[in-house]
């Protein structure tokens, strides 16, 4: 792309983090190929410890990128910290955190950075991301901003998840309590004075907690409803990976603790009666035989989580769910009955 020849730095440093997503990978490129702002370095960082997929993904990247490798599964932050680095290295004057799975539009970027350009005291800008229509299914919101609810113990969740675009007012840029990680702008005068992402959640959180500092740091945080970009989730199924039950459930309570000052229990008693209560009537309800491993696996959560335990507990299963239950949903459909918002 346009700057990232050795002689020239580009404005804005794009990083991808890549783990077991090579062909979302690709396809995020070809979106950012088609911007009208091509001034950018684009870094992919494969964030396993597999030599073959670090193989793979050169390959199917060729020099369309710069490929990284993390050395090991070092979570969203270790990974996106990595590229950040490069970024810094590099001299770029803003850096763009992607997730694979999403396609910008053209005038994504060109809007992102002319809300820092006009509103100076803005540290983080990010997009409206919509979940595309299909046949029969209107397109509507998965983010327009992230709200932290102190007055909740700290619950977090998306603005206007869920809604209808068509059917929502005229889009504007707001301030919000954080951005979320799957599409976050940042300056590189914010990372060198804030620090980069914390690492010590490994998933979920971790730029909820970042953005909490860019702001006590005085600067704004941001969305700009009129940069759009596509979020293709991946379907999740009708239950809760274990994974991600783990790390929703424990980093909450970090990051009230540690972000909010707040208390964890309470923190762990509103996801208990609200999110946590979701999900085990839906485990219920589709596979009962799997109740006693969600309740050992919060139960775990909660006492890593007092325990002050934190990073990658390589005892919790990356596998999805129980191979005899069919995947017929979506994990955003699910986490809105409770209204916590982690996935990105």
């Amino acid at each position: 792309m346009t700057g990232s020849s050795a002689d020239r730095t580009a404005r804005t440093g794009v990083v991808l983090v890549n783990h077991d997503s090579a062909e979302d990978t690709v396809g995020c490129i070809a979106s950012l190929e088609a911007s009208h702002d091509l001034d950018m370095d684009v870094i992919v960082v494969d964030n396993s410890d597999s030599a073959e997929s670090l193989a793979t993904l050169s390959a199917v990247v060729g020099d369309r990128a710069v490929v990284l490798s993390s050395g090991a599964n070092l979570g969203y932050a270790g990974g996106s910290n990595v590229g950040i680095r490069r970024c810094l290295e590099r001299g770029n004057e803003f850096v763009w955190l992607l997730n694979p799975d999403t396609r910008i539009e053209p005038e994504t970027l060109p809007r992102l950075l002319t809300l820092l350009a006009d509103v100076p005291d803005c540290g983080v800008a990010g997009p409206r991301l919509v979940h595309p229509a299909a046949p029969g299914v209107p397109e509507t919101v998965w983010f327009d901003g992230g709200i932290v609810d102190e007055t909740k113990a700290g619950e977090t969740r998306h603005l206007h998840q869920g809604r209808e675009v068509a059917k929502l007012a005229a889009p504007i840029a707001r301030d919000v309590d954080y951005v979320t990680g799957a599409s976050l702008l940042t300056r590189r005068t914010v990372l060198e004075t804030v620090g980069l992402l914390p690492e010590d959640y490994f998933l979920y959180f971790e730029e909820t907690h970042w953005c909490r500092d860019v702001r006590r740091a005085g600067w704004r945080v941001m969305v700009e409803q009129r940069a759009r970009m596509v979020h293709h989730q991946r379907s999740s199924g009708a239950l809760p990976s274990p994974y991600h039950l783990y790390y929703m459930t424990r980093n909450r309570y970090l990051f009230v603790e540690r972000a909010l000052g707040g208390d964890g229990e309470a923190a762990l008693a509103q996801l208990e009666g609200k999110w946590l209560k979701n999900w085990r009537r839906r485990v219920a309800a589709t596979a009962p035989g799997w109740l006693d491993e969600f309740d050992t696996l919060v139960a775990r959560a909660a006492a890593d989580a007092r325990a002050g335990r934190d990073g990658r507990n390589d005892a919790v299963s990356h596998v999805p769910w129980p191979a005899d239950v069919e995947r017929d949903g979506e994990l955003a459909d699910a986490s809105r009955e409770g209204t916590e918002v982690g996935e990105r």
